[in-house]
């Protein structure tokens, strides 16, 4: 094992404090008498010269102003004289020396004295400490949509020990802080897991630090599973509006959102994981009276919901057709790639999935509730979301703009047992419509 070079510091550091080192060259032993030494290193054998004493005293203390005596070496540290002359307490008759490995780190001082009391040498030994490291935060799982950055993961503390100190992050597939693969060009307190390739299954993360001793620690937890999603897919076969034949429907009349006239009276912020979006209330209209829905008329427009509450539902080529008036500038119908965002920032995976008990949250009737609750972070509540029979908070559906198909396109559909994000209905479905901006 290596010994720092940091010895020469320490020798001139406590000379500036009167400790003699070894004022008469015949005295000194051919090992420094100030030692540091790095984990499981051992001592340079500090062997005393007979010219300082025939009998030495070898008194250990455990700081620098001796005023806490050891009565004994400190572990692992020897002191050995001739064992065929037996003498008093401390007391070691030529050839005396100091050898052996130190246990206990820290620094440990000691004088050597003659019979008469006078203080010839003093010395010390120090065994460095492994270095430290804090805790990586955050800790729980997070999702981000492929090429939007995660908010970056740091040490809770600054990383000390001998220097120099060096960082290491590391990732790994399971919740372990060792067996991970180095990450390149992460080597400070901070790091922002890379956001550019998708992987559903989750990365986890970690930190070494590495003294100047070579000895190395790691954070004694993992970050939580990074998982990055894909974007919606794009469909070539698209054709926009061009897929809708026949009638063009009853235009917009008065367009009102979630029941108020100004747009911007109902909108909600929704942020979370580096994602910002602005939503308004459910987009309501006057004038639209169609009864129902056919299966093969792509046309048909919108209806009143069945309960009288003023929300309505469009099919997806009502919504194309006159989105300027539905979703008037800078607001617009969303896309696919929004619904996705906007379950990243309420904490899901941007992925369609069946509610298990980890995801309990995004759903329901509950004040908690992701979609349904009322709470300022979530993204529905009162007159934010649709509240008519087959439509309500625990189940609701979005039109997108995104199209799968010539025949369908994408919503965002949930209910109290699975979030869709990236749901694909037949275009002639009636569905709400929320804008974005």
């Amino acid at each position: 094992m290596k010994k720092i070079t940091l010895i020469s510091i320490l020798i001139a550091t406590f000379a500036t404090k009167n400790f003699a080192h070894c004022p008469i060259s015949q005295w000194c032993p051919s090992a420094p008498l100030h030692q540091t030494l790095c984990p499981d290193d051992t001592i340079e054998t500090i062997a005393f010269p007979s010219v300082i004493a025939k009998t030495l005293i070898i008194t250990w203390w455990m700081n620098e102003t001796r005023t806490n005596f050891m009565p004994i070496p400190p572990p692992g540290i020897t002191v050995s004289g001739d064992a065929s002359t037996p003498l008093g307490d401390r007391e070691y008759a030529w050839p005396v020396s100091i050898k052996g490995a130190p246990t206990a780190s820290g620094t440990h001082h000691y004088t050597v004295s003659n019979t008469c009391g006078v203080e010839l040498l003093h010395g010390s030994i120090t065994l460095n400490a492994l270095p430290t490291i804090g805790r990586v935060t955050p800790t729980g799982d997070r999702y981000t949509i492929v090429g939007t950055a995660f908010t970056p993961l740091t040490l809770t503390a600054e990383p000390a020990g001998i220097p120099p100190i060096t960082i290491q992050w590391f990732s790994n597939t399971i919740t372990s802080n060792s067996g991970g693969t180095p990450v390149t060009d992460a080597t400070n307190n901070s790091f922002t897991p890379p956001s550019a390739t998708v992987n559903t299954d989750g990365i986890y993360y970690y930190a070494v630090a590495t003294d100047g001793c070579g000895s190395t620690v790691a954070t004694n937890n993992t970050s939580g599973k990074h998982i990055v999603v894909p974007a919606c897919n794009s469909y070539a076969g698209a054709t926009g509006v061009a897929s809708c034949t026949g009638t063009a429907g009853v235009a917009p009349g008065t367009v009102s959102w979630g029941g108020v006239a100004n747009i911007e009276t109902n909108a909600r912020d929704i942020s979370g994981n580096g994602i910002t979006q602005r939503w308004s209330g459910p987009v309501t209209t006057t004038g639209c009276d169609k009864e129902d829905w056919s299966s093969s008329d792509v046309d048909a427009d919108c209806r009143n919901s069945e309960n009288g509450s003023g929300v309505h539902y469009f099919s997806w080529c009502y919504v194309m057709r006159y989105q300027a008036q539905l979703c008037p500038s800078p607001w617009r119908v969303p896309t696919c790639q929004d619904f996705v965002n906007l379950d990243v920032a309420l904490g899901g995976t941007g992925l369609n999935r069946n509610v298990g008990s980890g995801e309990n949250g995004f759903t329901g009737t509950g004040s908690d509730q992701k979609y349904t609750g009322t709470g300022a972070g979530n993204w529905g509540g009162s007159r934010f979301t649709a509240t008519a029979s087959t439509l309500s908070d625990a189940n609701s559906r979005y039109w997108s703009s995104s199209e799968y198909s010539a025949a369908s396109a994408f919503r965002l559909g949930y209910s109290a047992s699975g979030v869709y994000p990236q749901d694909i209905p037949n275009k002639s479905s009636g569905f709400a419509l929320r804008c974005v901006r």
